[in-house]
Order: structure tokens, then C-alpha cells, then sequence
């Protein structure tokens, strides 16, 4: 096993804005005994190439989201390609928040940049809002498209939130960046302020 945690500051401390960071996690052997045995290594990820998963969090909204590339369907237009994405809201503050409006963007891999946004979840939610308890969690399931067989995909959730102080917030929880490819094998970040 081997990855990273994300962390954020929520507040300023000691001069220094709130920010978000990552903390690597370096490769462990898992075992069912407490006894050494013989792992096996995968091979190492290259650090240039995005995964078709992400997992990020926003002023503790996390939002893990994957990809697949959906099969071709016999009434699907040439140069189309389709994939699924899967993502999971988790509220990880002490208040409820509402999820009001979604945006993703696409970039193919010429360069082009598509834009989907709209009012509620999106995707097998439509429009609606969903409101999520403090501690809870849910998933939604929608379609993207790019004009190549390699792209990227990102975005965010608006999410309406209030603070300690019972203040009402709007957060763009952010999808994090993710692979698109038809293979399956890890893409380069192709979005356009990558380069």
C-alpha cells in the first residue's frame, strides 16, 4: 500500500492563509501475521501521469471521484467518446450542507476545453439539491465526453454550509483532476495551464 493524505488549514495560523497540501505515504507491506514475508512491487507511478481516480477536500467536503470509459454504443456519433464518473460527497463538518450547482470541464487531447455547470448535483440527480447531514454521504453517477480517445476531467460541487458562527458559506468543493483514457493507462495533464 502506498499513497498520500491531503491536508488543508482551515484558518490562518502564525501569518500563514489557509492552504492545502499533500503528505506522502510511503510503500507498506500489508500482512494477516505480524511475521516479515515477500511483497510484491508494483511499478512505480510516473509523477507526470494522472490516475482515472482523485480524491479531494474542501473545507472538509470530500470529493472522490472516479472514471471509466463507457463502451461504444451503436448509436454513438464518431469521434465521441463517453465516460462514466462516480463521485461520493462526503460531509465531514459538524453542520449539515446542501449541494446547489456542479461544473466539470473537459479538455481533450487537442487542446480542446468543454464546459458542463448547471443548478443541483447533476448527473442521475439532474438538478436537484441534496442536503447532507453533518457526518454523512452520497454518491451520484453522470456522463462526459471528449472528441479524443485521452482527455482530463475536473471540477467542483457548489455546496451551501454554514460556519460556527452560523454565517452562510458557499464552498466550491473541487474534483480533483483525473486521467481520461480509453486503455486505461495513467494521461498526462493535459489542461491548459499545466503547460
Amino acid at each position: 500500500m502506498h499513497g498520500s493524505f491531503q491536508f488543508e488549514t482551515l484558518r490562518a495560523v502564525s501569518g500563514v492563509v489557509p492552504s492545502m497540501f499533500n503528505a506522502r505515504v510511503g510503500r507498506l507491506a500489508l500482512s494477516p501475521t505480524d511475521s516479515l514475508e515477500q511483497a510484491p512491487c508494483g511499478e512505480p507511478a510516473r509523477g507526470d501521469m494522472l490516475p482515472d481516480t482523485s480524491v479531494r477536500a474542501t473545507r472538509r467536503v470530500i470529493v472522490g471521484a472516479t472514471v471509466e470509459r463507457q463502451p461504444e454504443r451503436s448509436d454513438e456519433v464518431a469521434g465521441v467518446y463517453r465516460w462514466a464518473y462516480d463521485v461520493q460527497i462526503n460531509n465531514a463538518r459538524d453542520q449539515a450542507i446542501t449541494v446547489v450547482a456542479h461544473r466539470w470541464m473537459t479538455v481533450d487531447a487537442d487542446g480542446a476545453v468543454k464546459e458542463m455547470n448547471g443548478l443541483g448535483v447533476g448527473g442521475n440527480y439532474r438538478s436537484k439539491e441534496i442536503e447532507l447531514p453533518a457526518g454523512d454521504a452520497f454518491r451520484t453517477k453522470g456522463i462526459l465526453a471528449t472528441a479524443t480517445p485521452a482527455g482530463n476531467a475536473w471540477g467542483a460541487y457548489t455546496v451551501r454550509a454554514q460556519t460556527a458562527g452560523g454565517e452562510e458559506v458557499e464552498i466550491d468543493a473541487e474534483v480533483g483532476v483525473v486521467g481520461l483514457s480509453t486503455d486505461g493507462t495513467p494521461v498526462a495533464d493535459l489542461r491548459p495551464e499545466a503547460g
